[in-house]
């Protein structure tokens, strides 16, 4: 009974290795693949293969499950889904969004949303460094069309309140909108 618990916990390690492996193949052909997988060690437990031993040497004879995936995407196309961001990506583009407003509550509270928001901006894998300085420099920039607008056209602070915000939303939404997908560990 032991033994054929070890090769049962054997199979089961196998099969989810490759359903791991698997993760990114379309639906119907990863389940092709498990299925046939799974007929196989079925077909070599009816011809005998029981015991540990056996076992192992069958799924040493069906080969890695990384080997048979790749072998299994061959011809395929890799085909690129857009990334949906996590919540603390939308905590992030959110914190840089509403972070200069929070200066009329209090410069602290603005600084350390900011803060924050940067801090998740730039530990997630969803950006390339130059988003992430693009979303870094989205405050400053605002301020900086702000100041030029009141400095050398005399606008009236009203107009460089909303340049402030249309540039700071503008690099915001560019910033959201440019998430990619997350690198995958090598």
């Amino acid at each position: 009974m032991s033994m054929e618990l070890d090769s049962d916990r054997l199979v089961d390690a196998y099969l989810n290795e490759l359903a791991t492996e698997a993760a990114e193949l379309p639906a119907g052909r990863r389940d092709e693949l498990l299925a046939d997988m799974k007929a196989h060690i079925a077909e070599a437990r009816a011809g005998g293969a029981t015991s540990e031993d056996e076992i192992r040497e069958v799924l040493q004879r069906l080969g890695r499950p990384s080997e048979i995936v790749a072998a299994a995407t061959d011809g395929l196309v890799r085909v690129e889904i857009p990334p949906r961001l996590r919540p603390q990506d939308f905590v992030a583009v959110g914190l840089l969004l509403v972070a200069p407003y929070l200066l009329s509550v209090s410069w602290l509270v603005a600084v350390i949303g900011w803060g924050i928001g940067l801090g998740l901006l730039w530990t997630s894998n969803r950006w390339t460094a130059i988003w992430k300085l693009i979303g870094t420099l989205s405050w400053p920039l605002g301020y900086a069309a702000a100041l030029v607008l009141d400095m050398f056209f005399q606008a009236p602070i009203q107009v460089s309140l909303v340049a402030d915000t249309v540039v700071s939303l503008g690099l915001i939404v560019a910033l959201a909108l440019n998430a990619r997908a997350p690198r995958q560990a090598s």
